[in-house]
């Protein structure tokens, strides 16, 4: 039997309230940049778009929602908008375009095609999404899906587009026409041209769907043996709650600024000019990769300096060492020979080379489970991982985590030792297929108060697009995550197996750990209380 619960987020029992009471002065009306002689409102055009582009739209999909298929509107001028876009993320590469050939594809790759047969980019604009200042406020990993994903970009609109609309149902409608059943778009909206959905967008809210019997729930258990485990579960999690540096629940290098020659130092000088020779003098190649998140990243210089440097911090094993190389969507495929490799260490001096930055740290403000569920007969419980930001694979990491922890395969202390600066530990990386993005809030930068955009507002609270919402969740995401919560079948049968099998960090190497982080805490205090005492 499928349970069906709402997708609002009672967010004032736990951070504050929306700020619902607050509204910003209507934007002026944007001067048309250039009129159509057929300026009619929307209007429905069955011939195919005579737009000849080097991208061209893929061909006609048989999965494509055709209801009012062929619908396109008249252009009229360009205006910046924002959607509210979901999508269920099984069998696409992620949210972001990739223009490489490749037999999947991308959300992204998917809205732009029918925005542009919709008649919402021009022919001369198709291709490059950097020409209609498309951004948005998170990017999601391969397989991970979405119910509030938020995109803002330029496009050429009909005339009175939201004269009868008001909550931009219908011009997201013709968008629909052209995209498959499994990606759909809630609503557009009018947006003012300083408008950052990442930047503005201070809350996030995943929720992953768990199966029971992975932290030990059986069918036979009683109510009062559930709620042991629920609550010895959800006492695992909240230790995530707070500002931490999770630099052990991601790639580091990522999230990491490169050193200028005078910083390193003549050793790494040395490493790095032999990696430029090795590289015929080309720039370090940079691995690309979705993540959850990337807020702030985009600011950073994602070279890694020290991919092919043998400095200390190569001395730390890396998940494929432990659990073995990985498909496309992260899964360990099979087991390594985890002798001789280091799981976890204590850095007891500074290494120039494996240094945090302020992007390592972020704000979680909620880590939860609820109680038991059940969908299609599976028990489930639902994981609740509300935060600032979030980095590339730390929520399915900080999910493995937790959940070793549950299996008792790593020790209750080592999600607080792994979210100390100086430590360096390899943690479990969980599936993606039942991790979804929520829901979001916003709040207007270099203002006081809780300003938000009406737009926004309207996005996230309007009850015709939450209706929608609901809808989309219950009748297309929901049978998908179903055919994922079999803790008997893929992907988790073989990957509790690989975790059960390669998860343990040896005791010397946690005592390490554990002695360096009472030295550094006591020395900490010792800091901290003769500051106060001036």
């Amino acid at each position: 039997m499928a349970i069906v619960y709402s997708l609002r987020f009672p967010l004032t029992q736990w951070l504050w309230a929306p700020s619902s009471s607050i509204r910003l002065s209507k934007p002026k009306p944007s001067r048309p940049l250039f009129c159509i002689a057929n300026s009619s409102s929307l209007t429905r055009d069955s011939s195919p778009s005579a737009a000849t582009h080097t991208s061209a739209p893929p061909p006609a999909d048989p999965t494509v929602n055709h209801a009012g298929a062929g619908t396109r509107w008249t252009p009229f001028r360009k205006k910046k908008v924002v959607m509210r876009v979901g999508y269920v993320g099984t069998g696409y590469r992620g949210l972001q375009i990739q223009r490489d050939e490749h037999a999947l594809s991308t959300i992204e790759e998917e809205l732009e095609s029918a925005i542009f047969k919709a008649g919402g980019i021009c022919d001369s604009n198709f291709g490059d999404l950097n020409k209609i200042a498309w951004a948005r406020s998170s990017r999601t990993d391969k397989g991970v899906h979405s119910l509030a994903t938020m995109i803002s970009l330029k496009v050429e609109i009909p005339e009175n587009a939201w004269s009868k609309d008001l909550n931009g149902i219908a011009l997201a409608n013709y968008v629909n026409a052209h995209l498959p059943n499994n990606i759909k778009v809630f609503s557009i909206l009018p947006s003012r041209r300083s408008f950052d959905p990442r930047r503005e967008c201070n809350v996030r809210k995943y929720s992953y769907l768990l199966p029971a019997e992975v932290i030990g729930i059986r069918d036979n258990f009683s109510a009062s043996e559930i709620d042991y485990h629920l609550s010895d579960f959800n006492n695992i999690l909240n230790v995530f709650q707070g500002e931490h540096p999770f630099h052990n629940y991601t790639i580091r290098s990522k999230y990491r600024k490169q050193l200028q020659g005078n910083q390193l130092s003549r050793k790494n000088r040395r490493a790095r000019n032999s990696d430029c020779q090795q590289n015929d003098g080309k720039d370090p190649v940079v691995e690309e990769s979705e993540g959850e998140e990337n807020l702030g990243v985009d600011d950073l210089d994602d070279t890694d300096v020290d991919r092919n440097d043998h400095s200390s911090s190569q001395s730390l094993a890396s998940e494929e060492n432990i659990f073995g190389r990985h498909d496309e969507n992260g899964h360990g495929l099979k087991a390594r020979d985890p002798i001789l490799v280091v799981r976890a260490r204590w850095l007891h001096e500074p290494d120039e080379k494996d240094r945090l930055s302020s992007s390592h740290f972020r704000k979680i403000y909620r880590c939860s489970c609820g109680k038991l569920e059940q969908l299609v007969g599976l028990n489930f419980v639902e994981i609740s991982i509300f935060g600032e930001s979030f980095m590339l694979h730390q929520i399915r990491k900080m999910v493995g985590t937790a959940v070793a922890v549950k299996r008792k395969l790593l020790p209750r202390d080592i999600v607080k030792l792994s979210l100390a600066k100086f430590s360096r530990i390899v943690l479990p990386l969980a599936p993606p297929e039942v991790l979804i993005l929520r829901g979001n809030n916003f709040r207007l930068r270099n203002q006081s108060g809780r300003a938000t955009r009406p737009e926004m507002l309207t996005l996230v609270e309007s009850e015709e697009i939450l209706r929608a919402v609901d809808e989309f969740y219950d009748s297309v995401m929901l049978p998908q995550l179903s055919k994922f919560l079999d803790p008997s079948k893929p992907p988790w049968s073989e990957w509790v197996e690989l975790l059960d099998a390669n998860t343990s960090v040896p005791e010397a190497e946690l005592d390490e750990v554990r002695n360096g982080w009472k030295l550094w805490k006591a020395s900490f205090d010792a800091r901290k209380g003769a500051a106060s005492n001036l």
